[in-house]
Protein backbone atom coordinates (compact mmCIF):
# COMPACT_ATOMS: atom_id res chain seq x y z
CA UNK A 1 0.00 0.00 0.00
CA UNK A 2 1.14 3.54 -0.76
CA UNK A 3 0.02 6.57 1.32
CA UNK A 4 0.81 9.57 0.40
CA UNK A 5 -0.32 12.82 2.30
CA UNK A 6 -2.19 16.04 1.42
CA UNK A 7 -4.42 14.14 1.91
CA UNK A 8 -3.65 11.95 -0.82
CA UNK A 9 -5.57 9.04 0.40
CA UNK A 10 -4.43 4.94 0.44
CA UNK A 11 -3.96 2.93 -2.14
CA UNK A 12 -3.10 -0.91 -1.36
CA UNK A 13 -0.51 -2.16 -1.16
CA UNK A 14 1.09 -3.58 -4.08
CA UNK A 15 1.44 -7.65 -2.92
CA UNK A 16 3.46 -11.12 -3.83
CA UNK A 17 2.69 -13.68 -6.31
CA UNK A 18 5.20 -17.37 -6.99
CA UNK A 19 7.29 -18.40 -9.84
CA UNK A 20 6.15 -21.24 -11.08
CA UNK A 21 4.02 -22.10 -8.36
CA UNK A 22 1.39 -18.93 -9.38
CA UNK A 23 -2.02 -20.83 -7.65
CA UNK A 24 -0.56 -22.42 -4.83
CA UNK A 25 -3.71 -24.86 -4.14
CA UNK A 26 -2.82 -28.07 -1.98
CA UNK A 27 -0.48 -28.67 0.61
CA UNK A 28 3.48 -29.20 0.56
CA UNK A 29 4.09 -32.85 -0.73
CA UNK A 30 7.42 -34.57 0.23
CA UNK A 31 8.96 -36.47 -2.44
CA UNK A 32 10.76 -39.65 -2.29
CA UNK A 33 12.81 -38.03 -5.19
CA UNK A 34 15.28 -40.54 -6.70
CA UNK A 35 15.08 -39.25 -9.98
CA UNK A 36 16.40 -42.56 -11.56
CA UNK A 37 15.14 -43.58 -15.03
CA UNK A 38 11.67 -44.80 -15.53
CA UNK A 39 8.87 -46.62 -17.28
CA UNK A 40 8.46 -43.69 -20.11
CA UNK A 41 5.51 -45.99 -21.15
CA UNK A 42 3.21 -44.65 -19.02
CA UNK A 43 3.75 -41.05 -20.32
CA UNK A 44 2.66 -37.68 -18.54
CA UNK A 45 1.30 -40.10 -15.90
CA UNK A 46 4.79 -40.93 -15.19
CA UNK A 47 6.72 -39.49 -11.87
CA UNK A 48 10.18 -39.64 -12.96
CA UNK A 49 11.52 -37.51 -9.91
CA UNK A 50 9.44 -39.06 -7.77
CA UNK A 51 8.06 -36.16 -6.04
CA UNK A 52 4.43 -36.96 -5.73
CA UNK A 53 3.35 -34.99 -8.75
CA UNK A 54 2.93 -36.67 -12.25
CA UNK A 55 5.33 -35.36 -15.07
CA UNK A 56 2.31 -34.32 -17.10
CA UNK A 57 1.47 -31.52 -14.06
CA UNK A 58 4.99 -31.24 -12.88
CA UNK A 59 6.74 -27.46 -13.41
CA UNK A 60 10.24 -28.00 -11.86
CA UNK A 61 11.45 -31.77 -13.12
CA UNK A 62 14.20 -33.51 -11.32
CA UNK A 63 13.49 -32.20 -7.88
CA UNK A 64 16.18 -33.14 -4.84
CA UNK A 65 15.26 -35.95 -2.97
CA UNK A 66 13.31 -36.13 -0.50
CA UNK A 67 12.16 -32.31 -0.54
CA UNK A 68 8.72 -30.88 -0.05
CA UNK A 69 7.02 -29.47 -3.01
CA UNK A 70 4.19 -27.91 -3.94
CA UNK A 71 1.27 -28.98 -5.85
CA UNK A 72 3.12 -28.10 -9.31
CA UNK A 73 6.12 -30.26 -8.31
CA UNK A 74 8.32 -27.27 -7.21
CA UNK A 75 10.84 -27.10 -3.97
CA UNK A 76 11.81 -23.88 -2.45
CA UNK A 77 15.17 -24.02 -3.98
CA UNK A 78 13.72 -24.74 -7.13
CA UNK A 79 11.72 -21.46 -7.11
CA UNK A 80 12.27 -17.26 -6.79
CA UNK A 81 10.31 -15.20 -5.20
CA UNK A 82 7.78 -13.30 -7.25
CA UNK A 83 5.55 -9.52 -7.11
CA UNK A 84 1.82 -10.10 -6.31
CA UNK A 85 0.23 -8.05 -8.81
CA UNK A 86 -3.08 -7.39 -6.51
CA UNK A 87 -4.57 -6.60 -3.20
CA UNK A 88 -5.11 -8.13 -0.86
CA UNK A 89 -3.62 -11.47 -1.15
CA UNK A 90 -3.90 -14.50 0.08
CA UNK A 91 -7.68 -14.16 1.28
CA UNK A 92 -5.98 -11.84 4.02
CA UNK A 93 -7.93 -8.72 5.63
CA UNK A 94 -6.16 -5.54 6.13
CA UNK A 95 -7.55 -2.96 8.63
CA UNK A 96 -5.52 0.60 8.75
CA UNK A 97 -5.80 2.96 11.82
CA UNK A 98 -4.51 6.20 13.02
CA UNK A 99 -2.59 8.83 10.83
CA UNK A 100 1.37 8.58 9.79
CA UNK A 101 1.90 12.03 10.65
CA UNK A 102 0.19 12.41 14.15
CA UNK A 103 1.00 11.04 17.67
CA UNK A 104 0.53 7.10 17.83
CA UNK A 105 1.42 7.00 14.07
CA UNK A 106 -0.17 4.86 11.39
CA UNK A 107 -1.39 1.09 12.03
CA UNK A 108 -1.95 -1.46 9.50
CA UNK A 109 -3.27 -4.88 10.69
CA UNK A 110 -2.89 -8.38 8.50
CA UNK A 111 -5.18 -11.29 9.31
CA UNK A 112 -6.32 -14.06 7.89
CA UNK A 113 -3.43 -14.89 5.65
CA UNK A 114 -4.27 -18.14 3.58
CA UNK A 115 -0.79 -19.69 3.49
CA UNK A 116 -1.67 -23.25 1.60
CA UNK A 117 1.33 -23.99 -0.12
CA UNK A 118 3.67 -21.18 0.11
CA UNK A 119 6.84 -21.65 1.24
CA UNK A 120 8.01 -17.86 1.96
CA UNK A 121 5.97 -14.62 2.18
CA UNK A 122 8.31 -11.62 2.01
CA UNK A 123 6.45 -7.71 2.91
CA UNK A 124 9.32 -5.53 1.15
CA UNK A 125 9.25 -2.13 1.90
CA UNK A 126 9.32 1.52 -0.61
CA UNK A 127 9.66 -0.85 -3.91
CA UNK A 128 7.19 0.81 -6.15
CA UNK A 129 9.57 2.70 -8.41
CA UNK A 130 6.71 4.81 -9.51
CA UNK A 131 6.26 6.30 -6.14
CA UNK A 132 8.76 7.94 -4.17
CA UNK A 133 9.15 7.44 -0.52
CA UNK A 134 9.86 10.42 1.72
CA UNK A 135 8.79 13.41 3.53
CA UNK A 136 8.56 16.87 2.37
CA UNK A 137 7.03 20.28 3.84
CA UNK A 138 7.39 22.41 0.54
CA UNK A 139 5.40 20.83 -2.01
CA UNK A 140 6.09 17.11 -3.42
CA UNK A 141 8.41 14.29 -2.83
CA UNK A 142 11.63 15.18 -4.81
CA UNK A 143 12.83 11.87 -5.30
CA UNK A 144 16.49 12.86 -5.69
CA UNK A 145 17.25 15.10 -2.54
CA UNK A 146 14.05 13.85 -0.49
CA UNK A 147 13.37 9.79 -0.68
CA UNK A 148 13.86 7.96 2.89
CA UNK A 149 17.44 6.49 3.35
CA UNK A 150 18.20 3.48 5.84
CA UNK A 151 19.38 4.47 9.43
CA UNK A 152 21.33 1.54 10.72
CA UNK A 153 22.13 3.80 14.00
CA UNK A 154 18.75 4.46 14.90
CA UNK A 155 17.79 0.62 13.78
CA UNK A 156 17.20 -2.76 15.61
CA UNK A 157 16.38 -5.24 12.49
CA UNK A 158 16.22 -8.06 14.72
CA UNK A 159 14.03 -6.37 17.33
CA UNK A 160 11.65 -5.39 14.15
CA UNK A 161 12.18 -1.71 14.11
CA UNK A 162 13.27 -0.29 11.03
CA UNK A 163 13.64 3.84 11.07
CA UNK A 164 14.80 5.60 7.48
CA UNK A 165 15.39 9.46 7.90
CA UNK A 166 15.87 11.99 4.82
CA UNK A 167 15.94 15.93 4.69
CA UNK A 168 13.93 18.41 3.69
CA UNK A 169 12.66 22.13 4.06
CA UNK A 170 9.40 24.01 4.89
CA UNK A 171 7.73 27.05 3.44
CA UNK A 172 6.63 29.71 5.80
CA UNK A 173 4.41 32.23 6.00
CA UNK A 174 7.31 34.89 5.60
CA UNK A 175 8.71 32.94 2.49
CA UNK A 176 11.39 31.73 4.98
CA UNK A 177 12.55 28.05 3.93
CA UNK A 178 13.74 26.71 7.09
CA UNK A 179 15.30 22.98 7.07
CA UNK A 180 14.44 20.08 8.76
CA UNK A 181 15.69 16.56 9.38
CA UNK A 182 12.80 14.10 8.26
CA UNK A 183 12.50 10.05 10.05
CA UNK A 184 10.42 7.35 9.57
CA UNK A 185 9.88 4.71 12.23
CA UNK A 186 8.47 1.27 11.43
CA UNK A 187 7.92 -1.59 14.16
CA UNK A 188 6.39 -4.73 12.65
CA UNK A 189 5.01 -7.81 15.41
CA UNK A 190 2.88 -11.10 14.80
CA UNK A 191 -0.22 -11.98 16.08
CA UNK A 192 1.47 -12.66 18.91
CA UNK A 193 2.52 -9.33 19.17
CA UNK A 194 6.33 -10.62 19.15
CA UNK A 195 8.90 -9.00 16.80
CA UNK A 196 9.33 -9.77 13.71
CA UNK A 197 13.18 -9.64 11.87
CA UNK A 198 13.44 -7.00 9.09
CA UNK A 199 16.68 -7.97 6.81
CA UNK A 200 18.48 -6.81 3.68
CA UNK A 201 16.60 -8.53 0.56
CA UNK A 202 19.33 -10.03 -0.30
CA UNK A 203 19.34 -12.34 3.27
CA UNK A 204 15.38 -12.87 2.63
CA UNK A 205 15.97 -14.34 -0.85
CA UNK A 206 14.21 -11.63 -2.68
CA UNK A 207 14.96 -9.76 -5.74
CA UNK A 208 12.56 -6.53 -5.71
CA UNK A 209 12.54 -3.65 -8.42
CA UNK A 210 13.16 -1.09 -5.54
CA UNK A 211 12.96 -1.77 -2.20
CA UNK A 212 16.14 -3.12 0.03
CA UNK A 213 14.37 -4.20 3.45
CA UNK A 214 11.84 -5.91 4.55
CA UNK A 215 10.29 -9.04 6.84
CA UNK A 216 9.65 -12.41 6.38
CA UNK A 217 5.81 -12.64 7.50
CA UNK A 218 5.83 -16.87 8.33
CA UNK A 219 1.99 -16.72 10.17
CA UNK A 220 -1.42 -16.08 9.16
CA UNK A 221 -1.56 -11.99 10.14
CA UNK A 222 0.59 -9.41 11.00
CA UNK A 223 0.73 -5.57 12.54
CA UNK A 224 2.75 -2.63 11.50
CA UNK A 225 3.33 0.66 13.20
CA UNK A 226 4.42 3.62 11.28
CA UNK A 227 5.34 7.49 12.28
CA UNK A 228 6.71 10.20 9.96
CA UNK A 229 8.09 12.81 12.12
CA UNK A 230 10.43 15.64 11.35
CA UNK A 231 13.30 18.21 13.46
CA UNK A 232 14.42 21.56 13.28
CA UNK A 233 17.53 23.09 14.45
CA UNK A 234 15.88 25.38 17.36
CA UNK A 235 13.79 22.98 18.78
CA UNK A 236 15.10 19.58 18.34
CA UNK A 237 12.78 17.28 19.68
CA UNK A 238 11.18 14.78 16.86
CA UNK A 239 7.62 15.73 16.19
CA UNK A 240 5.35 14.00 14.19
CA UNK A 241 5.05 15.84 10.52
CA UNK A 242 1.53 17.17 10.25
CA UNK A 243 1.17 18.06 14.02
CA UNK A 244 4.87 20.12 13.06
CA UNK A 245 3.39 21.91 9.78
CA UNK A 246 0.15 22.57 10.84
CA UNK A 247 1.55 24.37 14.22
CA UNK A 248 4.14 26.23 12.02
CA UNK A 249 3.09 29.72 10.31
CA UNK A 250 2.57 27.93 7.20
CA UNK A 251 0.92 30.25 4.17
CA UNK A 252 -1.80 26.96 3.69
CA UNK A 253 -2.88 24.79 6.47
CA UNK A 254 -1.46 21.55 5.22
CA UNK A 255 -1.03 22.88 1.63
CA UNK A 256 2.07 21.56 1.50
CA UNK A 257 3.22 18.76 3.53
CA UNK A 258 3.58 15.49 1.98
CA UNK A 259 4.70 11.94 3.12
CA UNK A 260 4.69 8.70 1.08
CA UNK A 261 5.77 4.99 2.08
CA UNK A 262 4.63 1.66 0.90
CA UNK A 263 5.70 -1.83 0.94
CA UNK A 264 5.02 -4.93 -1.80
CA UNK A 265 4.69 -8.43 -1.14
CA UNK A 266 6.63 -11.49 -2.79
CA UNK A 267 6.17 -14.75 -2.25
CA UNK A 268 6.84 -18.35 -3.57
Amino acid sequence: MTLTNRILGLTPLLLLAASCASAHEAGLDSGSGSNGSADASCGTLCDQDRDGVVDGSDQCPNTPNGVLVNHIGCSDSQLMPMLEPTFPPFGLTWVHTGDLGKAGGLTWTYTGIERKDLFHIDWIICDDPATPCGVSLDGPIDVAAESWQFSAADSDLAGGKIVFTNATHIILADATTPALAGRLTLTIVDGADLPIPFADVTTLGVNPRLGRYGAEIKGSGYKVVALAEVQDTVTPAWTPYLDYYNAAPTPVAGGEAYVSFGASFYSE
